[in-house]
């Protein structure tokens, strides 16, 4: 095929060539130029895709630091609990102290709501050492007495008692009056078992005289006493045992240690005296009228003792 020719154009008979080449290059130059523009418009907006897309942060890089601070807030969580819980409770306590204390000093600081005579204080506690003194000291506790008595008559009253214990008097014996609830008891004779009484028995039956043997019990007592009554005390009941066992009196024991009987109360100083005159009028012939005499005594001072308690 021959060599391209160039294209000639005819307008209205005439040849175009010419002014279409004209045409042709101002087109071509309009594409070149639409071209440029669009090439530079196109580079502008890659610039600015890029710098937009440079100011986006990383979500990446973004979770993780969220997930980091709540990491170190959970961690540090507990300790600012602790710290808060700890001040809270620490400042309840201290005011609680503190109004306990304030309190304390008032109540040791408080006026009295009485004056003091002078002197009057130290009177009160000096009549108090007296009357503890005087009143018998410490309260103790007495062991229970028993023993067999020879009984003539229990009646309701004391004039009873003393005209029905005139026929014991004939006898030769001395008879005593002991009242125990709210009746009179007419007694004649003691001793540690009924054998040690059987003798007094026959003569008095043999004499038409009704008597027979009881056991009779003096329970366990507490009074006050001083440390010296109730070291005597204990001395006469465990005196009193030894000789009802024996059926004997040992005059001369006996006197020594009412001798040695310390003062005390007046009920006990009345009892001591009792028990002096009961040995100065004793005979051999029944130790246990005497004995029996003595433990007479010994309830009266018990007896006496214990109203003062009450």
């Amino acid at each position: 095929m021959s060599a391209k020719k160039p294209i000639v154009v005819r307008i209205d008979g005439k040849q175009a060539k010419e002014k279409f080449n004209r045409e042709r290059n101002r087109n071509i130059e309009v594409v070149e130029k639409i071209g440029i523009e669009e090439a530079a418009a196109m580079e502008e907006s890659s610039e600015n895709n890029i710098h937009t897309f440079a100011r986006e942060y990383d979500p990446t890089l973004k979770l993780s630091k969220t997930k980091n601070q709540n990491t170190n807030l959970n961690m540090f969580k507990p300790i600012i609990i602790a710290i808060i819980s700890a001040i809270t409770i620490g400042s309840i306590m201290g005011f609680v102290m503190l109004k306990i204390i304030v309190n304390f000093d008032n109540d040791v600081n408080a006026t009295p709501a009485y004056q003091t005579i002078p002197g009057q204080g130290q009177d009160d506690q000096n009549k108090s050492v007296e009357d503890e003194t005087t009143s018998g000291g410490t309260l103790i506790t007495l062991d229970p007495m028993s023993a067999f008595v020879l009984q003539g008559g229990v009646f309701s009253s004391a004039s009873n008692a003393e005209a029905e214990s005139s026929k014991f008097i004939d006898q030769g014996y001395s008879p005593v009056i002991w009242e125990k609830d709210s009746q009179y008891y007419l007694l004649v004779s003691s001793g540690l078992s009924k054998e040690d009484l059987q003798d007094d028995i026959n003569v008095l039956v043999g004499s038409g005289i009704d008597v027979y043997a009881k056991e009779w019990v003096i329970g366990e007592s507490k009074i006050k006493l001083s440390e010296e009554e109730s070291n005597w005390v204990s001395s006469f009941q465990d005196q009193w045992n030894i000789a009802t066992g024996k059926g004997l009196i040992e005059v001369d024991t006996w006197n020594k240690m009412v001798e040695q009987a310390p003062k005390g109360t007046e009920s006990f100083n009345s009892f001591v005296t009792s028990l002096k005159e009961q040995l100065t009028s004793f005979n051999d012939n029944n130790p246990g009228q005497l004995l029996l005499a003595m433990w007479k005594s010994y309830d009266e001072f018990i007896s006496s003792e214990q109203m003062n308690l009450e």
